[in-house]
């Protein structure tokens, strides 16, 4: 049969509302399922209120009115069932509550290995420069962890031998600087919320991940600098919140905030990311973080229970430095941790001491040569290099080394080998009229009238040169190689090479020298 064009046409409508009510009905999960920001994912606990400290009914109170807006004794109380008497309910509540869970180790919350957690801690990964895959999804484990552990399991200390920047935190201080920031898609691609200035720092601090055996860097800011670094410290006491959740406290700072929350990536040049202070750059400030000791009183399916839960929030004393001195070091390590962070408006200074504890210089200044020589003992005749010091000349010389109480002229040499960077040459026989005893220790070490064992003798300390003892002297010396300066390769033990100056040419290792001569006594 024929189908009239009225049974058509409502066919026609039916099917088109049926395409409607499809299309609605597919779109509609999509629609009930928001895109949370990082803050509302953090907070959201889906009817739990967080309490901190003990598990009291002060405390438990202050909470739920901060959650309810001043309601929270009613709401408290029906979650408890309106018992007649709410505080015992609540201490009932509190003596059953589950404690801490058992320890996980620091190499689960990536989970992606050793390398991976080295080279993140270091600036690199696909965490820090981006990847074929977004952040979220690179990254995801981080929010997990941070839901389902950071705040209930002790995390353990990182393997120290897998990531050295986190070996010898004797200040319990660590401290990460971020100087990228990247957007979820790629990496990165911006700058973070600058707070910090970065000072300088002794590479070889870090040299396993730096590939930097020995050298120093002190940063220039410049207009376009941008730093954000963080920290946290921790008590001494083992059984302390902030000593039993110090990697958790690592693992919020590093990852879970910086990374997955402000999209901080990427270190300062020839720096860790996050280390012990003791071998992070000196910074002038620090954010600071702390673990909160806490419970988690969760209410659901009408039913309320409550577990050890701890918080990670801004430190109540203010900034890192202000925590440290508040809550966690004594005096002597207060003034250890300010040499690594130096303040808002020191970091010239810091950068200056610095300069001057390797090398003697003082920057954009007249340096007093040699590094740690007490000048009041030890006058300066010649130096080069960053010990640079205007050569006083052979008359000058010698009548310093005339004047010397035990005739001993001293090599301090930054660049040199560390058994060779302090040397003490001691005259035994009278300089000869002609003999240009300065020019030999420049750059011509000959052995006219200048014999080891008879004109003079070589130590590695002041104490040794003073006291003569036949075992202290070096054994072995040459000499006698045109525009080759002290000490040859003369050794402690033996043939010692490329540790001699030379003020003619380019001196092996020992292109930072200067020589003292010791000053008469007064």
């Amino acid at each position: 049969k024929k189908q009239s064009r009225q049974s058509k046409q409502r066919d026609h409508n039916r099917l088109q509302t049926m395409k409607i009510i499809t299309n609605t009905i597919s779109a509609t999960p999509l629609l009930l399922l928001p895109t949370l920001t990082y803050a509302q994912r953090r907070t959201q606990t889906d009817g739990t209120v967080h309490v901190k400290g003990a598990c009291n009914y002060n405390n438990v109170l202050a909470a739920y009115n901060e959650a309810f807006g001043g309601s929270g004794a009613t709401e408290l109380a029906s979650q408890l069932d309106n018992p007649a008497d709410v505080p015992a309910a609540v201490a009932t509540k509190c003596a059953g509550a589950s404690g801490p869970g058992s320890a996980v180790a620091f190499s689960t919350v990536s989970n992606k290995g050793i390398q991976h957690d080295r080279n993140y801690f270091s600036g690199g990964t696909s965490w820090n420069d981006g990847g074929e895959q977004p952040l979220n999804v690179d990254a995801g484990r981080v929010a997990r962890i941070a839901t389902s552990t950071s705040a209930v399991r002790p995390i353990e200390w990182p393997d120290t031998e897998a990531l050295p920047m986190f070996d010898g935190c004797d200040l319990r201080a660590v401290t990460c600087c971020f100087t990228g920031k990247r957007d979820n898609a790629k990496g990165p691609s911006g700058d973070p919320e600058a707070n910090a200035e970065i000072c300088s720092i002794d590479l070889s601090l870090n040299y396993m991940t730096n590939h930097v055996l020995k050298g120093y860097s002190v940063y220039e800011r410049q207009e376009t600098d941008a730093a954000y670094c963080t920290g946290f410290a921790w008590s001494s006491d083992a059984a302390d919140v902030s000593n039993k959740f110090k990697a958790n406290t690592l693992f919020e700072i590093s990852m879970n905030d910086a990374l997955m929350g402000k999209n901080y990536v990427k270190n300062a040049p020839g720096a860790p990311m996050c280390g012990c202070a003791e071998k992070m750059p000196t910074v002038t400030t620090a954010a600071c973080t702390e673990a909160v000791e806490g419970y988690a009183f969760t209410y659901a399916d009408k039913e309320l229970s409550v577990s050890y839960a701890v918080a990670f929030e801004a430190c109540s004393a203010g900034d890192l430095m202000a925590h440290y001195e508040a809550n966690i070091g004594d005096a002597t390590e207060i003034d250890a941790l300010k040499d690594y962070i130096v303040g808002d408006g020191n970091c010239q200074k810091a950068q200056n001491d610095f300069i001057f504890d390797n090398f003697a210089l003082v920057k954009g200044g007249t340096p007093p040569p040699g590094s740690n020589v007490d000048l009041s003992k030890w006058e300066p005749v010649v130096g080069k290099g960053a010990l640079a010091y205007p050569d006083v000349g052979a008359a000058k010389f010698r009548e310093l080394l005339d004047a010397s109480p035990n005739k001993i002229v001293r090599r301090i040499c930054k660049s040199c080998y560390r058994a060779y960077q302090d040397v003490y040459y001691k005259r035994h026989t009278a300089v000869p009229a002609d003999m240009d005893l300065l020019e030999y220790f420049k750059s011509e070490w000959k052995s006219e009238n200048n014999l080891m064992g008879t004109d003079f003798d070589l130590y590695s300390t002041y104490d040794h040169a003073l006291s003569g003892e036949e075992y202290d002297k070096w054994r072995y010396c040459n000499y006698d190689y045109a525009e080759v300066g002290f000490p040859r390769d003369c050794g402690k033990y033996g043939y010692t090479g490329c540790q001699w100056n030379s003020f003619k040419r380019n001196g092996c290792y020992a292109w930072d020298v200067a020589f003292f001569v010791e000053k008469a006594t007064e």
